[in-house]
């Protein structure tokens, strides 16, 4: 297992160089040192919850353990884009959920169509994490547009945060489609089938931050007009 593969000094190690890390911090900012024991709790608390989900869905190998983990992957992922924005998380909730269920379902049904039941949790997490990293960045830039002075018109602001979302998809798929299809390879892919896997999942996922994005947008639009005309 690997387990016996883990080495005990260097585990040390790491456990030592965090613990300096943070006393240097406390030195310097506490502050900032309380916040980040705070958001490194919360990292751990998820990773606890995603382990176990994990660890079911492989024990068990039943259709409610995948679907299990698509609605904690797609709450994960709402989560963390509303989480820039939280200061108004009620008005952007509904639209923010709306665009990224709309999206997990074109890239969940991609990935068990493309791909085997078994690897599904793997290719579903990692493409969820590259439209969630895009829609992320989406909200903020149309939402610090919207609120400049000298802000544009809706339908223009509207217009460049969609193709600021498909730009910025482009960045964390370049970084990992290669590590797919990599995967893929070494577990025994010929690399024109994989190849071939890979360019169908770069059209999901571009159909899907597209449909997200075009979604979220329209719904704060349509809700930012109407509230204009109260």
């Amino acid at each position: 297992m690997i387990v016996n593969e883990i080495s005990i000094w260097g585990a040390a190690l790491v456990a030592i160089i965090v613990v300096i890390a943070m006393i240097a911090l406390a030195f310097v900012d506490r502050k900032m040192l309380r916040r980040m024991l705070v958001v490194f709790g919360a990292t751990v608390a998820q990773m606890v919850v995603v382990g176990a989900v994990v660890l079911l869905a492989f024990k068990t190998f039943a259709w409610w353990t995948y679907l299990l983990w698509y609605l904690l992957v797609l709450f994960l992922s709402i989560c963390w884009v509303l989480y820039p924005i939280q200061y108004m998380w009620k008005r952007m909730l509904l639209p923010i959920s709306a665009a990224v269920l709309a999206g997990s379902i074109v890239l969940g049904g991609s990935t068990i169509l493309c791909l085997p039941i078994n690897v599904f949790m793997t290719v579903y997490s990692v493409l969820m994490a590259c439209m969630t990293a895009s829609m992320i960045q989406t909200m903020v830039n149309y939402l610090r547009s919207m609120h400049q002075p000298d802000a544009p018109k809706q339908e223009l602001s509207w217009r460049e945060s969609v193709l600021s979302q498909v730009r910025s998809m482009a960045q964390p798929l370049v970084m990992v489609m290669p590590m797919l299809y990599a995967g893929m390879l070494v577990g025994g892919v010929s690399p024109d089938i994989g190849l071939l896997i890979i360019l169908l999942l770069i059209a999901a996922s571009f159909v899907a931050n597209v449909l997200a994005g075009v979604i979220a947008l329209s719904m704060i639009q349509k809700e930012a007009q109407k509230q204009g005309t109260r």
